[in-house]
């Protein structure tokens, strides 16, 4: 085992002798001895010595103490003050450079031995305590998530990178503010601001789906947690709180709810109508209810329109799922808007007239309606014809007698609107008709997706949907339409 390297200062050579001879008859190796603090960090520079004997009067301008306060910052080598004197101003200057030892001359070997041992064992202790904090601090700072540390009145006195970045505190301005301030966030669906103090100091603490706005002005979704720093008795003396930023989680699932509320509505409303009129026109047709040829080839044609419809509902949601696509992506070309309306109206009526209902398009009889001029628009054929077979479907529920269809237009927009002689929607229900699997307390049993993707589809053309009803007065569903949409 080698030798501890010490370095006398000293400005008395007799005294340094006595200390050299004595350092080596301990075991020690002496590096050297020198009188003056410049002459000293010149020595420690070349030789590295593992400790310094240092004496506080020196002459040559600096003292002992503001050498060893050099010695300490550059070197970090462990400093044992030597001096005669021992007065309160010269000790209170010494404790601020945190020494490692201090001997008042003259002082025994066995004396000298003890405190050069003590200073070694303390500073290897704090080197080490030192080292694992920053392997602590280098740890916590390479996570992804971010960790705030609070002593017990909620003030922080660490933030790593992380928490840095999402809560917009940079460098050491969050430390020695208040936790509430630096962690701006609210919890659950009310938006309750996060208040350290009021969280369990006996236990971890999850948070209620918090969001966190930074300074920057950005917002996280988080998960998280909160719990105490105790010591050894149990006591707190501390807080931490661990948060993970799950924004793009977030999103992927509410764009996955949404891909399944697609979903649904493909397989219930858009594969319904068309199946519905399939069978209807089928069944009229064996049934005998088309005389003529042309009566026969119209329905044959009706329901081969209903077919096509089918299949590329059908090649759209499977193309879709293979290439892991959302559903119901906005494609806009230009169509006849009657048209459309027309051919829905067509595969609905078997439906609506099972139901003993009449159906008019601008006050004619369905089956007999045949448009006089084309309303061009830019939009989403598949999105409009499944936004008029839902509100048809809605009307055909709820009516008494009647449907009535209107279709109009100018230069600048299209409006379709649907009327029903049923029951009506109380005006309390207006609000809400619209919203994802609402349903009018007392309706006829339904999916809760229809209007829902009408509303939709009607923001996605840059339009406007209105409802006039009153109970028992019927309801009718304006949609107006740009011709072209922004």
């Amino acid at each position: 085992m080698s030798k501890k390297k010490i370095l006398i200062v000293e400005d008395e050579i007799i005294i340094a002798k006595d200390i050299q001879k004595c350092l080596e008859d301990l075991g020690y190796s002496v590096t050297g001895a020198v009188p003056t603090a410049r002459q000293a960090l010149l020595k420690i520079e070349e030789r590295r010595p593992d400790l310094v004997l240092m004496d506080i009067m020196l002459q040559d301008g600096i003292d002992g103490i503001e050498a060893a306060a050099q010695v300490r910052a550059k070197y970090d080598i462990p400093v044992i003050y030597l001096t005669a004197y021992a007065d309160e101003k010269m000790i209170e200057r010494a404790k601020i450079t945190e020494p490692f030892g201090y001997l008042l001359k003259p002082f025994e070997d066995r004396e000298l031995h003890i405190n050069i041992e003590m200073a070694m064992y303390k500073h290897k202790l704090e080197k080490t305590v030192r080292e694992s904090r920053q392997w602590l601090a280098t740890t916590i700072n390479s996570i992804g998530d971010g960790v705030i540390a609070t002593e017990l009145t909620g003030r922080v006195i660490f933030i790593n990178d992380a928490a840095r970045t999402m809560t917009g505190w940079h460098g050491d301005s969050a430390v020695g503010r208040a936790a509430n301030d630096v962690f701006n966030v609210t919890l659950g669906d009310k938006g309750q601001r996060f208040d350290l103090a009021r969280l369990n100091q006996t236990s971890v603490t999850v948070l209620d789906m918090p969001v966190l706005t930074g300074l920057h002005g950005r917002k996280y979704s988080l998960s998280g947690c909160t719990a105490s720093i105790r010591d050894d008795m149990g006591i707190c003396y501390g807080k931490v709180i661990a948060f993970q930023d799950i924004t793009e989680r977030t999103q992927s699932e509410e764009a996955f709810n949404a891909q399944r509320e697609k979903f649904v509505s493909v397989l219930i409303h858009d594969m319904k109508t068309p199946l519905l009129a399939i069978k209807g026109y089928t069944r009229r047709y064996l049934t005998g209810k088309a005389p003529t040829e042309e009566a026969k080839n119209e329905i044959l044609h009706i329901i081969e329109n209903a077919a096509d419809d089918l299949l590329q509902i059908i090649e759209k949601t499977s193309k879709s799922l293979k290439e892991k696509a959302t559903l119901g992506v906005f494609n806009p070309v230009d169509v006849d808007f009657v048209s459309i309306v027309e051919q829905v109206a067509r595969n609905c009526l078997p439906m609506i007239e099972t139901r003993g209902l009449c159906l008019t398009i601008n006050g004619v009889n369905c089956a007999q309606y045949r448009q006089e001029a084309a309303l061009t628009i830019t939009a989403d054929p598949h999105q409009l014809k499944a936004m008029v077979e839902n509100i048809l479907s809605n009307a055909a529920k709820y009516a008494k007698t009647s449907i009535k269809v209107e279709v109009e237009g100018d230069g600048a927009a299209v409006r379709f609107a649907v009327s029903d002689d049923g029951p009506g929607i109380g005006s309390q229900y207006h609000d809400k008709i619209f919203d994802v699997y609402f349903q009018v307390p007392g309706s006829i049993k339904g999916t809760g997706l229809g209007l829902y993707s009408v509303k939709k589809t009607v923001a996605a053309h840059f339009g406007q949907i209105s409802l006039r009803s009153e109970a028992g007065g019927g309801a009718c569903f304006e949609i107006t339409l740009p011709r072209l949409p922004k």
